[in-house]
């Protein structure tokens, strides 16, 4: 996981690298507004989060949120801050959220988990199959998958000759998809859509990329998510 850092105090500084070191993530580090500018523009957004402070030098926070928003693709932005007066312009200017400083290790963690949540992209090509993890096209996305992530679910796109269609799944199904085709060579997998417009049972066929979904109602659709929860329990999701 990649972060964008900025805060002016050294201090901070010290201890947010030691929580990302600690944590397993690589980091950029920003004093002030006008370098977290540079350094978002100079990666193009490439970012899994960024933690941004409030009162910095030379441009604070939320002048550098405003321009990133404006110039560089989405990625996840929360405001760390010592001053809660400001959580109201924060949200309104783009921000995804908002934490009051000194903020304990594990509510900051928590607080990354939260954020960091993607959409997984399954594309298959001449029986080929490649799974990847894509950041949210913008706020909204991240607040959908956010309220997902609660109920154990995630969202994933399928891409292939014959499909392009976005699905709601087991949070494990993605890992689920990638084993029976790549390991265990298998030609279909049958996964749940718990979409609420229309909840149904999905067949994905390794060949055609070709999914075949049938409607279910609500009763049935609960007893074939007992059977696919027991079924997922030893797939182990894949981190970040």
């Amino acid at each position: 996981m990649n972060i964008l850092i900025a805060e002016d105090c050294s201090i901070i500084q010290m201890i947010n690298e030691e929580f990302m070191n600690d944590w397993g993530h690589s980091f950029d580090m920003a004093s002030d507004g006008i370098e977290a500018v540079k350094l978002a523009q100079k990666n193009n957004g490439k970012y899994d989060l960024g933690l941004m402070d409030i009162d910095m030098p030379k441009m604070n926070g939320i002048e550098a949120t405003k321009i990133i928003r404006k110039t560089v693709p989405y990625f996840p932005i929360m405001a760390l801050t010592a001053n809660d007066e400001y959580k109201k312009e924060c949200l309104e200017i783009g921000m995804d959220d908002f934490a009051v400083k000194p903020c304990l290790p594990d509510s900051l963690f928590a607080k990354i988990n939260e954020l960091t949540v993607k959409i997984t992209t399954v594309n298959i090509s001449e029986n080929n199959l490649f799974v990847t993890k894509e950041t949210p096209m913008n706020s909204q996305q991240t607040s959908v998958l956010k309220q997902l992530k609660e109920q154990n679910l995630s969202m994933i796109s399928i891409f292939g000759t014959s499909t392009e269609a976005t699905f709601v799944v087991n949070e494990v199904v993605p890992q689920y998809i990638e084993k029976e085709f790549a390991e265990n060579q298998k030609q279909s997998v049958k996964f749940l859509d718990h979409n609420p417009e229309g909840k149904g049972l999905c067949r994905l066929f390794a060949k055609t990329s070709m999914v075949v979904k049938s409607f279910m109602l609500d009763e049935d659709f609960e007893n074939e998510n007992q059977h696919e929860i027991e079924k997922l329990k030893n797939i182990v999701i894949s981190s970040e």
